[in-house]
Protein backbone atom coordinates (compact mmCIF):
# COMPACT_ATOMS: atom_id res chain seq x y z
CA UNK A 1 0.00 0.00 0.00
CA UNK A 2 1.27 3.31 -0.73
CA UNK A 3 2.64 5.52 1.90
CA UNK A 4 2.51 9.59 2.06
CA UNK A 5 4.52 12.19 3.96
CA UNK A 6 5.19 15.83 4.30
CA UNK A 7 9.07 15.81 5.37
CA UNK A 8 10.66 17.18 1.85
CA UNK A 9 14.43 16.11 1.87
CA UNK A 10 17.31 17.17 -1.31
CA UNK A 11 17.87 14.27 -3.97
CA UNK A 12 19.43 14.02 -7.54
CA UNK A 13 16.39 13.50 -10.15
CA UNK A 14 17.80 13.43 -13.50
CA UNK A 15 21.00 14.30 -12.69
CA UNK A 16 20.03 17.44 -11.34
CA UNK A 17 19.68 18.22 -7.40
CA UNK A 18 15.98 18.90 -6.63
CA UNK A 19 13.55 18.90 -3.09
CA UNK A 20 11.26 15.51 -3.34
CA UNK A 21 9.04 13.80 -0.52
CA UNK A 22 11.13 11.59 1.81
CA UNK A 23 7.92 9.18 1.88
CA UNK A 24 5.77 8.58 -1.43
CA UNK A 25 4.41 6.33 -3.54
CA UNK A 26 6.53 5.30 -6.24
CA UNK A 27 4.09 4.33 -9.50
CA UNK A 28 0.99 5.68 -10.85
CA UNK A 29 -1.02 1.99 -10.05
CA UNK A 30 0.21 2.37 -6.59
CA UNK A 31 -2.75 5.21 -6.56
CA UNK A 32 -5.35 3.33 -7.34
CA UNK A 33 -4.75 0.69 -4.29
CA UNK A 34 -4.46 3.72 -2.00
CA UNK A 35 -8.11 4.37 -3.03
CA UNK A 36 -9.42 0.96 -1.93
CA UNK A 37 -10.73 2.25 1.38
CA UNK A 38 -13.37 3.74 -0.35
CA UNK A 39 -14.86 1.24 -2.09
CA UNK A 40 -18.48 1.71 -1.21
CA UNK A 41 -19.20 5.22 -2.41
CA UNK A 42 -19.61 6.40 -5.37
CA UNK A 43 -16.78 7.80 -7.42
CA UNK A 44 -17.89 8.46 -11.12
CA UNK A 45 -21.16 9.76 -12.35
CA UNK A 46 -22.16 10.99 -16.13
CA UNK A 47 -25.69 10.86 -16.84
CA UNK A 48 -27.80 7.58 -15.33
CA UNK A 49 -24.82 6.19 -14.85
CA UNK A 50 -23.23 5.74 -11.35
CA UNK A 51 -20.17 4.01 -10.28
CA UNK A 52 -19.01 3.45 -6.98
CA UNK A 53 -15.24 2.59 -6.45
CA UNK A 54 -15.63 -1.10 -5.94
CA UNK A 55 -17.21 -1.38 -9.34
CA UNK A 56 -14.32 1.18 -10.32
CA UNK A 57 -11.80 -1.29 -9.94
CA UNK A 58 -13.49 -4.35 -10.92
CA UNK A 59 -14.03 -2.57 -14.31
CA UNK A 60 -10.81 -1.45 -14.89
CA UNK A 61 -9.29 -5.23 -13.40
CA UNK A 62 -11.50 -6.76 -16.21
CA UNK A 63 -10.25 -3.99 -18.92
CA UNK A 64 -6.19 -4.24 -18.12
CA UNK A 65 -6.93 -8.43 -18.77
CA UNK A 66 -8.60 -7.32 -22.02
CA UNK A 67 -6.31 -5.51 -23.07
CA UNK A 68 -3.48 -8.00 -22.23
CA UNK A 69 -5.10 -10.57 -24.56
CA UNK A 70 -4.77 -7.77 -26.83
CA UNK A 71 -1.67 -7.98 -26.93
CA UNK A 72 -0.48 -5.17 -25.13
CA UNK A 73 2.44 -5.20 -22.63
CA UNK A 74 4.21 -3.43 -19.72
CA UNK A 75 6.25 -0.47 -22.03
CA UNK A 76 3.73 -0.34 -25.07
CA UNK A 77 1.96 3.25 -26.04
CA UNK A 78 -1.45 2.74 -26.29
CA UNK A 79 -3.07 5.87 -27.53
CA UNK A 80 -5.98 6.92 -25.54
CA UNK A 81 -8.12 9.11 -27.67
CA UNK A 82 -12.02 10.17 -26.45
CA UNK A 83 -13.94 13.10 -24.36
CA UNK A 84 -14.25 12.61 -21.13
CA UNK A 85 -16.34 9.29 -19.79
CA UNK A 86 -16.50 6.85 -17.14
CA UNK A 87 -15.02 4.15 -19.75
CA UNK A 88 -12.13 6.86 -20.51
CA UNK A 89 -11.66 6.72 -16.90
CA UNK A 90 -11.65 2.68 -16.91
CA UNK A 91 -8.86 2.66 -20.00
CA UNK A 92 -6.58 5.33 -18.10
CA UNK A 93 -6.51 2.86 -14.84
CA UNK A 94 -6.02 -0.26 -16.82
CA UNK A 95 -3.36 1.01 -18.77
CA UNK A 96 -1.31 1.82 -15.54
CA UNK A 97 -2.27 -1.85 -14.06
CA UNK A 98 -0.22 -2.97 -17.39
CA UNK A 99 2.84 -0.92 -17.02
CA UNK A 100 1.87 0.62 -19.97
CA UNK A 101 2.34 4.27 -21.77
CA UNK A 102 -1.34 6.03 -22.12
CA UNK A 103 -1.05 8.51 -24.80
CA UNK A 104 -3.21 11.38 -24.04
CA UNK A 105 -4.79 12.27 -27.35
CA UNK A 106 -6.50 15.55 -27.86
CA UNK A 107 -10.43 14.62 -28.49
CA UNK A 108 -10.77 17.56 -30.61
CA UNK A 109 -8.38 16.86 -32.66
CA UNK A 110 -8.81 17.14 -36.64
CA UNK A 111 -8.07 14.17 -38.61
CA UNK A 112 -4.66 15.45 -39.96
CA UNK A 113 -3.88 15.83 -36.65
CA UNK A 114 -4.89 12.58 -35.08
CA UNK A 115 -3.10 11.31 -38.28
CA UNK A 116 0.47 13.41 -37.37
CA UNK A 117 0.07 11.93 -33.52
CA UNK A 118 -0.19 8.45 -34.56
CA UNK A 119 2.81 9.32 -36.43
CA UNK A 120 4.48 10.72 -33.78
CA UNK A 121 4.13 8.32 -30.80
CA UNK A 122 3.14 5.06 -33.34
CA UNK A 123 1.01 3.65 -30.53
CA UNK A 124 1.04 -0.96 -30.50
CA UNK A 125 -3.06 0.23 -30.23
CA UNK A 126 -5.68 3.20 -29.87
CA UNK A 127 -8.57 3.09 -27.91
CA UNK A 128 -10.22 5.37 -29.60
CA UNK A 129 -13.73 5.14 -32.01
CA UNK A 130 -11.95 7.73 -34.74
CA UNK A 131 -10.43 6.54 -37.70
CA UNK A 132 -6.41 5.93 -37.44
CA UNK A 133 -3.76 3.62 -39.31
CA UNK A 134 -3.18 1.62 -35.91
CA UNK A 135 -4.96 -1.14 -34.61
CA UNK A 136 -8.31 0.36 -32.66
CA UNK A 137 -10.48 -0.52 -30.16
CA UNK A 138 -13.71 1.50 -29.51
CA UNK A 139 -13.99 2.53 -25.75
CA UNK A 140 -17.02 1.08 -25.13
CA UNK A 141 -15.78 -2.49 -25.43
CA UNK A 142 -14.08 -2.03 -22.02
CA UNK A 143 -17.95 -1.79 -20.81
CA UNK A 144 -19.32 -5.18 -19.42
CA UNK A 145 -16.43 -6.79 -19.28
CA UNK A 146 -16.20 -10.18 -17.52
CA UNK A 147 -14.64 -9.46 -13.80
CA UNK A 148 -11.26 -10.39 -12.46
CA UNK A 149 -8.21 -9.39 -10.06
CA UNK A 150 -6.53 -6.34 -10.32
CA UNK A 151 -2.53 -7.30 -11.39
CA UNK A 152 -0.19 -4.41 -11.37
CA UNK A 153 2.74 -5.19 -13.64
CA UNK A 154 5.69 -3.98 -12.03
CA UNK A 155 7.49 -0.11 -12.91
CA UNK A 156 10.02 1.76 -11.81
CA UNK A 157 9.76 5.87 -10.43
CA UNK A 158 11.71 7.24 -13.33
CA UNK A 159 9.48 5.21 -16.35
CA UNK A 160 7.30 6.51 -18.79
CA UNK A 161 3.52 6.66 -17.22
CA UNK A 162 2.15 9.25 -20.02
CA UNK A 163 2.38 10.84 -22.60
CA UNK A 164 0.53 14.44 -22.79
CA UNK A 165 0.68 16.94 -25.64
CA UNK A 166 1.16 20.53 -25.10
CA UNK A 167 -1.73 22.76 -25.32
CA UNK A 168 -0.27 24.31 -28.69
CA UNK A 169 -1.29 28.01 -27.94
CA UNK A 170 1.87 29.07 -29.57
CA UNK A 171 1.82 25.98 -32.63
CA UNK A 172 1.76 22.52 -33.25
CA UNK A 173 0.90 20.54 -30.29
CA UNK A 174 4.33 18.47 -28.89
CA UNK A 175 4.48 15.26 -27.14
CA UNK A 176 5.89 15.40 -23.52
CA UNK A 177 7.08 12.85 -22.07
CA UNK A 178 5.82 12.14 -18.29
CA UNK A 179 7.16 9.32 -15.55
CA UNK A 180 5.72 7.94 -12.44
CA UNK A 181 8.19 9.94 -10.30
CA UNK A 182 6.38 13.37 -12.41
CA UNK A 183 2.72 12.46 -12.23
CA UNK A 184 3.11 11.48 -8.51
CA UNK A 185 5.19 13.98 -6.97
CA UNK A 186 2.37 16.60 -9.06
CA UNK A 187 -0.43 14.69 -7.33
CA UNK A 188 1.48 14.61 -3.59
CA UNK A 189 1.85 18.28 -3.75
CA UNK A 190 -1.85 19.00 -4.23
CA UNK A 191 -2.75 16.71 -1.53
CA UNK A 192 -0.49 18.41 0.57
CA UNK A 193 -1.84 21.66 -0.73
CA UNK A 194 -5.65 20.92 0.04
CA UNK A 195 -4.79 18.79 3.36
CA UNK A 196 -6.00 15.45 1.91
CA UNK A 197 -2.74 13.18 1.91
CA UNK A 198 -4.83 9.37 2.69
CA UNK A 199 -2.23 8.46 5.62
CA UNK A 200 -3.83 11.48 7.39
CA UNK A 201 -7.48 11.41 6.45
CA UNK A 202 -9.97 9.31 9.17
CA UNK A 203 -12.51 6.62 7.80
CA UNK A 204 -15.11 9.24 8.20
CA UNK A 205 -13.72 12.00 5.92
CA UNK A 206 -16.83 13.41 3.69
CA UNK A 207 -14.77 13.34 0.05
CA UNK A 208 -15.81 16.39 -2.02
CA UNK A 209 -17.53 15.92 -4.94
CA UNK A 210 -15.97 17.49 -7.87
CA UNK A 211 -17.50 18.77 -11.26
CA UNK A 212 -15.00 17.94 -14.27
CA UNK A 213 -15.41 20.36 -16.84
CA UNK A 214 -12.04 20.76 -18.15
CA UNK A 215 -11.22 17.66 -20.74
CA UNK A 216 -9.51 14.27 -19.02
CA UNK A 217 -6.88 14.29 -21.32
CA UNK A 218 -5.69 17.72 -19.43
CA UNK A 219 -3.65 17.84 -16.76
CA UNK A 220 -6.05 19.19 -14.58
CA UNK A 221 -8.18 16.47 -15.23
CA UNK A 222 -6.18 14.29 -14.61
CA UNK A 223 -5.09 15.94 -11.64
CA UNK A 224 -8.73 16.06 -10.46
CA UNK A 225 -9.86 12.74 -10.78
CA UNK A 226 -7.13 10.85 -9.25
CA UNK A 227 -7.06 13.52 -6.23
CA UNK A 228 -10.86 11.97 -6.25
CA UNK A 229 -10.03 8.19 -6.05
CA UNK A 230 -7.37 8.87 -3.35
CA UNK A 231 -10.02 11.52 -1.43
CA UNK A 232 -12.90 9.53 -1.13
CA UNK A 233 -14.84 11.99 -3.29
CA UNK A 234 -17.21 11.87 -6.33
CA UNK A 235 -16.45 13.19 -9.54
CA UNK A 236 -19.08 13.95 -11.95
CA UNK A 237 -18.58 14.71 -15.70
CA UNK A 238 -21.02 16.36 -17.98
CA UNK A 239 -22.91 14.50 -20.81
CA UNK A 240 -21.81 16.47 -24.14
CA UNK A 241 -19.53 19.45 -24.55
CA UNK A 242 -19.06 22.25 -22.48
CA UNK A 243 -22.55 24.05 -21.44
CA UNK A 244 -23.00 26.70 -18.64
CA UNK A 245 -26.30 25.74 -18.41
CA UNK A 246 -25.51 21.67 -17.69
CA UNK A 247 -22.45 23.16 -15.12
CA UNK A 248 -25.60 24.48 -13.47
CA UNK A 249 -27.68 22.01 -13.71
CA UNK A 250 -25.15 19.47 -12.08
CA UNK A 251 -24.00 21.67 -9.12
CA UNK A 252 -27.81 22.12 -7.96
CA UNK A 253 -28.66 18.14 -8.57
CA UNK A 254 -25.14 16.82 -7.44
CA UNK A 255 -24.14 19.10 -4.50
CA UNK A 256 -21.41 19.89 -6.03
CA UNK A 257 -18.96 21.59 -3.68
CA UNK A 258 -15.40 22.40 -5.79
CA UNK A 259 -16.09 22.90 -9.48
CA UNK A 260 -12.12 23.67 -10.69
CA UNK A 261 -12.06 25.10 -14.25
CA UNK A 262 -10.80 28.01 -16.11
CA UNK A 263 -11.74 31.91 -16.04
CA UNK A 264 -13.44 32.04 -19.25
CA UNK A 265 -15.65 28.85 -18.66
CA UNK A 266 -16.31 30.41 -15.08
CA UNK A 267 -17.38 33.76 -16.54
CA UNK A 268 -19.47 32.10 -18.82
CA UNK A 269 -21.44 30.45 -16.07
CA UNK A 270 -21.41 33.68 -14.39
CA UNK A 271 -23.43 35.34 -17.37
CA UNK A 272 -26.02 32.21 -18.06
CA UNK A 273 -29.33 34.48 -17.90
CA UNK A 274 -31.18 31.97 -15.89
CA UNK A 275 -27.78 32.01 -12.99
CA UNK A 276 -30.08 33.00 -10.57
CA UNK A 277 -32.94 30.12 -10.79
CA UNK A 278 -30.25 27.51 -9.86
CA UNK A 279 -29.46 26.55 -6.38
CA UNK A 280 -25.43 27.25 -6.37
CA UNK A 281 -25.36 27.25 -2.18
CA UNK A 282 -23.07 23.74 -2.13
CA UNK A 283 -20.35 25.29 -4.10
CA UNK A 284 -17.05 26.24 -1.66
CA UNK A 285 -14.67 26.57 -3.83
CA UNK A 286 -13.75 27.62 -7.38
CA UNK A 287 -10.02 27.27 -7.80
CA UNK A 288 -9.18 28.13 -11.32
CA UNK A 289 -6.07 27.83 -13.59
CA UNK A 290 -4.93 28.45 -16.91
CA UNK A 291 -4.65 32.24 -17.40
CA UNK A 292 -4.48 35.16 -15.05
CA UNK A 293 -7.56 35.62 -12.78
CA UNK A 294 -8.83 39.05 -12.21
CA UNK A 295 -9.68 40.61 -9.75
CA UNK A 296 -13.43 41.66 -10.97
CA UNK A 297 -13.80 37.87 -11.56
CA UNK A 298 -12.89 36.79 -7.98
CA UNK A 299 -15.72 39.20 -7.26
CA UNK A 300 -17.61 37.79 -9.37
CA UNK A 301 -17.10 34.34 -8.00
CA UNK A 302 -17.83 35.37 -4.45
CA UNK A 303 -20.79 37.08 -4.95
CA UNK A 304 -22.57 34.98 -6.86
CA UNK A 305 -21.76 31.63 -5.06
CA UNK A 306 -22.69 32.50 -1.77
CA UNK A 307 -20.76 29.24 -0.30
CA UNK A 308 -17.45 29.88 -1.55
CA UNK A 309 -16.49 33.41 0.75
CA UNK A 310 -12.95 34.09 -0.03
CA UNK A 311 -11.78 30.99 -1.46
CA UNK A 312 -11.52 31.59 -4.98
CA UNK A 313 -8.50 29.59 -5.70
CA UNK A 314 -5.26 30.37 -8.17
CA UNK A 315 -3.15 27.54 -10.10
CA UNK A 316 -0.55 28.21 -12.10
CA UNK A 317 1.38 25.20 -13.81
CA UNK A 318 3.11 24.17 -16.86
CA UNK A 319 2.31 20.49 -18.63
CA UNK A 320 5.96 20.76 -19.18
CA UNK A 321 6.84 20.83 -15.66
CA UNK A 322 5.03 18.38 -14.86
CA UNK A 323 1.60 20.31 -13.48
CA UNK A 324 1.39 22.77 -11.10
CA UNK A 325 4.03 24.96 -9.70
CA UNK A 326 2.26 27.20 -7.32
CA UNK A 327 -1.36 28.48 -5.65
CA UNK A 328 -2.91 30.59 -3.26
CA UNK A 329 -6.22 31.48 -2.13
CA UNK A 330 -8.05 33.20 0.02
CA UNK A 331 -7.21 36.83 1.64
CA UNK A 332 -3.71 35.79 0.74
CA UNK A 333 -4.47 35.61 -3.13
CA UNK A 334 -6.96 38.98 -3.22
CA UNK A 335 -4.94 40.76 -1.29
CA UNK A 336 -2.08 40.70 -3.73
CA UNK A 337 -4.04 41.27 -7.38
CA UNK A 338 -1.77 39.92 -9.89
CA UNK A 339 -0.06 36.82 -7.58
CA UNK A 340 -1.06 33.66 -8.87
CA UNK A 341 0.69 31.82 -5.68
CA UNK A 342 3.17 30.78 -4.00
CA UNK A 343 5.97 27.63 -4.52
CA UNK A 344 4.64 24.05 -3.63
CA UNK A 345 6.44 22.07 -1.03
CA UNK A 346 8.85 20.11 -3.87
CA UNK A 347 8.66 23.33 -6.52
CA UNK A 348 11.99 25.88 -6.64
CA UNK A 349 10.82 29.17 -8.65
CA UNK A 350 13.05 31.46 -9.93
CA UNK A 351 13.03 34.46 -12.17
CA UNK A 352 16.03 34.24 -15.48
CA UNK A 353 17.12 37.32 -16.67
CA UNK A 354 15.05 40.36 -14.48
CA UNK A 355 14.62 43.83 -15.51
CA UNK A 356 15.03 46.72 -13.57
CA UNK A 357 11.63 45.85 -11.92
CA UNK A 358 12.19 42.46 -10.98
CA UNK A 359 10.37 41.09 -14.09
CA UNK A 360 11.79 37.99 -16.10
CA UNK A 361 11.44 35.04 -17.63
CA UNK A 362 9.74 32.30 -14.93
CA UNK A 363 11.98 29.30 -14.47
CA UNK A 364 11.16 26.02 -12.09
CA UNK A 365 13.12 23.13 -10.95
CA UNK A 366 11.03 20.42 -9.04
CA UNK A 367 10.29 16.32 -9.76
CA UNK A 368 7.22 16.73 -11.74
CA UNK A 369 9.40 17.78 -14.28
CA UNK A 370 8.97 15.77 -18.09
CA UNK A 371 11.26 13.51 -19.55
CA UNK A 372 11.13 16.28 -22.54
CA UNK A 373 9.42 15.81 -25.96
CA UNK A 374 9.35 12.64 -27.54
CA UNK A 375 11.77 12.13 -30.53
CA UNK A 376 13.50 15.51 -29.64
CA UNK A 377 17.12 15.68 -28.49
CA UNK A 378 16.75 19.03 -27.02
CA UNK A 379 16.32 19.10 -22.86
CA UNK A 380 13.57 20.82 -21.54
CA UNK A 381 16.14 21.54 -18.61
CA UNK A 382 19.39 23.67 -18.51
CA UNK A 383 22.43 22.03 -16.97
CA UNK A 384 21.50 23.32 -13.65
CA UNK A 385 17.69 21.04 -13.73
CA UNK A 386 15.69 24.44 -14.27
CA UNK A 387 12.98 24.66 -17.36
CA UNK A 388 12.06 28.17 -18.60
CA UNK A 389 7.90 28.20 -18.29
CA UNK A 390 7.74 30.94 -21.45
CA UNK A 391 6.15 33.18 -18.83
CA UNK A 392 6.99 36.60 -17.64
CA UNK A 393 7.36 37.51 -13.75
CA UNK A 394 8.35 38.02 -10.81
CA UNK A 395 8.41 36.79 -7.24
CA UNK A 396 8.16 39.24 -4.41
CA UNK A 397 10.46 39.49 -1.34
CA UNK A 398 7.74 37.13 0.24
CA UNK A 399 8.10 34.63 -2.24
CA UNK A 400 4.56 35.30 -4.26
CA UNK A 401 4.75 34.68 -7.37
CA UNK A 402 3.08 37.21 -10.33
CA UNK A 403 2.70 36.26 -13.59
CA UNK A 404 2.57 39.53 -16.03
CA UNK A 405 2.40 37.69 -19.78
CA UNK A 406 3.81 35.44 -21.96
CA UNK A 407 7.58 36.40 -23.42
CA UNK A 408 5.96 34.93 -26.55
CA UNK A 409 2.59 36.78 -26.30
CA UNK A 410 4.74 40.52 -26.32
CA UNK A 411 3.90 42.99 -29.31
CA UNK A 412 6.70 45.10 -30.38
CA UNK A 413 5.54 48.65 -30.49
CA UNK A 414 7.72 50.87 -32.22
CA UNK A 415 10.61 48.86 -30.40
CA UNK A 416 8.70 49.25 -26.97
CA UNK A 417 7.31 45.30 -25.33
CA UNK A 418 4.48 45.32 -24.30
CA UNK A 419 2.94 42.11 -22.97
CA UNK A 420 -0.64 40.81 -24.16
CA UNK A 421 -2.09 39.67 -21.00
CA UNK A 422 -1.16 43.04 -19.20
CA UNK A 423 -3.51 44.95 -21.66
CA UNK A 424 -6.12 42.16 -21.47
CA UNK A 425 -6.53 42.24 -17.66
CA UNK A 426 -6.95 46.23 -18.04
CA UNK A 427 -9.33 45.83 -20.51
CA UNK A 428 -11.02 42.72 -18.81
CA UNK A 429 -11.64 44.98 -15.83
CA UNK A 430 -14.55 46.95 -17.72
CA UNK A 431 -18.07 46.05 -16.18
CA UNK A 432 -18.93 44.89 -19.12
CA UNK A 433 -16.30 42.94 -20.95
CA UNK A 434 -16.93 39.33 -20.89
CA UNK A 435 -13.83 37.93 -22.89
CA UNK A 436 -11.08 39.59 -24.21
CA UNK A 437 -8.01 38.61 -26.14
CA UNK A 438 -5.30 41.06 -27.24
CA UNK A 439 -3.33 40.59 -30.15
CA UNK A 440 -0.42 42.26 -32.37
CA UNK A 441 -1.49 43.61 -35.81
CA UNK A 442 0.57 44.58 -38.05
CA UNK A 443 1.35 48.41 -38.61
CA UNK A 444 3.41 49.88 -41.78
CA UNK A 445 5.14 52.68 -39.30
CA UNK A 446 5.44 51.16 -35.82
CA UNK A 447 6.06 47.44 -37.10
CA UNK A 448 3.10 46.26 -34.74
CA UNK A 449 0.35 47.41 -33.07
CA UNK A 450 -1.85 46.56 -30.11
CA UNK A 451 -5.56 45.17 -31.10
CA UNK A 452 -7.94 44.04 -28.58
CA UNK A 453 -10.81 41.94 -29.32
CA UNK A 454 -13.81 42.11 -27.18
CA UNK A 455 -17.34 40.37 -26.23
CA UNK A 456 -19.58 42.66 -24.64
CA UNK A 457 -22.00 41.12 -21.99
CA UNK A 458 -25.29 40.99 -23.72
CA UNK A 459 -27.54 44.17 -24.04
CA UNK A 460 -24.12 46.30 -22.99
CA UNK A 461 -24.08 49.70 -24.52
CA UNK A 462 -19.92 50.45 -24.41
CA UNK A 463 -18.33 51.33 -27.46
CA UNK A 464 -14.46 51.24 -28.72
CA UNK A 465 -14.08 54.87 -27.55
CA UNK A 466 -15.00 53.89 -24.01
CA UNK A 467 -13.20 50.98 -23.95
CA UNK A 468 -9.98 52.81 -24.91
CA UNK A 469 -10.54 55.24 -21.97
CA UNK A 470 -11.31 52.51 -19.32
CA UNK A 471 -8.04 51.18 -20.82
CA UNK A 472 -5.94 54.24 -20.60
CA UNK A 473 -6.95 54.51 -17.02
CA UNK A 474 -4.16 51.90 -16.01
CA UNK A 475 -2.19 51.40 -18.97
CA UNK A 476 0.88 53.70 -20.11
CA UNK A 477 0.02 55.08 -23.60
CA UNK A 478 1.33 52.89 -25.94
CA UNK A 479 -0.19 50.24 -24.15
CA UNK A 480 -3.28 51.16 -25.19
CA UNK A 481 -5.15 49.15 -28.15
CA UNK A 482 -4.91 51.04 -31.43
CA UNK A 483 -7.75 48.62 -32.60
CA UNK A 484 -10.83 47.40 -31.48
CA UNK A 485 -12.61 44.44 -33.14
CA UNK A 486 -16.34 44.06 -30.69
CA UNK A 487 -16.05 40.69 -31.34
CA UNK A 488 -19.29 38.79 -31.20
CA UNK A 489 -18.26 35.70 -29.08
CA UNK A 490 -17.41 33.52 -27.61
CA UNK A 491 -14.01 34.02 -28.46
CA UNK A 492 -12.08 30.84 -29.76
CA UNK A 493 -10.39 28.86 -26.94
CA UNK A 494 -8.31 25.38 -27.18
CA UNK A 495 -9.49 22.41 -24.99
CA UNK A 496 -8.25 23.78 -21.77
CA UNK A 497 -10.38 26.85 -22.29
CA UNK A 498 -7.66 29.27 -23.05
CA UNK A 499 -7.96 31.44 -25.09
CA UNK A 500 -6.50 31.15 -28.21
CA UNK A 501 -4.96 34.21 -29.72
CA UNK A 502 -3.77 33.28 -32.83
CA UNK A 503 -6.78 32.15 -34.04
CA UNK A 504 -8.37 35.77 -33.15
CA UNK A 505 -5.33 37.33 -35.05
CA UNK A 506 -5.81 35.22 -38.07
CA UNK A 507 -9.86 35.70 -38.26
CA UNK A 508 -8.92 39.63 -37.71
CA UNK A 509 -6.39 39.20 -40.72
CA UNK A 510 -8.74 37.42 -43.04
CA UNK A 511 -11.78 39.20 -42.80
CA UNK A 512 -11.56 42.49 -40.74
CA UNK A 513 -15.15 44.03 -39.76
CA UNK A 514 -17.01 46.69 -39.38
CA UNK A 515 -16.30 46.77 -35.70
CA UNK A 516 -12.43 47.26 -36.14
CA UNK A 517 -11.43 50.98 -35.52
CA UNK A 518 -8.42 52.62 -35.71
CA UNK A 519 -7.35 55.05 -33.48
CA UNK A 520 -4.31 57.37 -35.38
Amino acid sequence: MASWGREVQRATVAGHPCLVYAQRPHSVAELLEAGRRWHGRELLVQGTRRMTGAEHERAVAAAAAHLRERGVRPGDTVLLLGFNSIEWVVAFWALQALGAVAALGNAWWSDAEVTEAVELVEPALALTDREVAVPALGLDALRDLPTGSLRLAPVTEDDIALIMFSSGTSGTAKAVLMSHRSVVANIHNLLVLTGRLPDELPDTHPGTVSLLSVPLFHLAGIQTSITTLLSGGRLVFLEGRYDPGEVLRLIETERVRVWGSIPTMVSRVLDHPEFSRFDTSSVRSVPMGGAAISPELRERVTGAFTGVKARVGSLYGLTEAGGVLAAGSGPDITSRPGAVGRALPVVELAIQDPGPDGVGEIAARTPTMTGGYLRDPEPVTDAEGWIRTGDLGRIDDEGWLYVTGRSKDVIIRGGENIAAATVERAVASHPDVVEVAVVALPHADLGEEVGAAVVLRGGATTDAAALRAHAAGTLARHEVPARWWLHPGPLPTNPSGKVLRREVRAAWMSAPTPDVEDQP
